[in-house]
């Protein structure tokens, strides 16, 4: 049974190291795929925030519109790979950060939350602008 509990504290290291691996590449990247990147979080932020105000009602909503949320939420990460990797990228890494948020997984969390927070600012105004391209 110790096994068992070692077992989810390795998988637990290897997650932090491997969002932390993640976190490093994207900071050495360049200026514009971090606004894109930040972009997609944005994104995936704004329509979280507007359907839930927040994580704790969230899990008060009904499972079925939890995962039709989730559902969604993939579906736009999966159309914007073809049109625009660094914004998918931002949803997925808005996706993990959300998942680990609920799961009450803090290092992570914290760790990407964080970093997700810093590139949404880079990213808000490359969103504002693709809404509303007159502005």
């Amino acid at each position: 049974m110790g096994h068992l509990f070692h077992r989810n504290e390795d998988s637990a290291r290897g997650e932090f190291a491997e969002a932390k691996k993640v976190l490093h590449r994207l900071k050495a990247s360049g200026a514009r795929i971090q606004i894109a990147v930040g972009a997609g979080v944005q994104l995936a932020n704004s329509d979280f925030i507007r359907r839930f105000a927040g994580i704790e009602s969230f899990r008060r909503v009904p499972t079925e519109e939890q995962e039709r949320f989730w559902s969604e939420l993939s579906d736009l990460e999966l159309e914007l790979r073809g049109r625009e990797i660094g914004m998918a990228l931002g949803v997925g890494l808005y996706r993990i950060w959300l998942t680990e948020s609920l799961a009450g997984r803090r290092n992570v969390a914290e760790l990407l939350g964080e970093e997700l927070t810093e590139l949404s600012r880079k990213g808000a105004d490359r969103l504002n602008w693709a809404i509303h391209p007159t502005r």
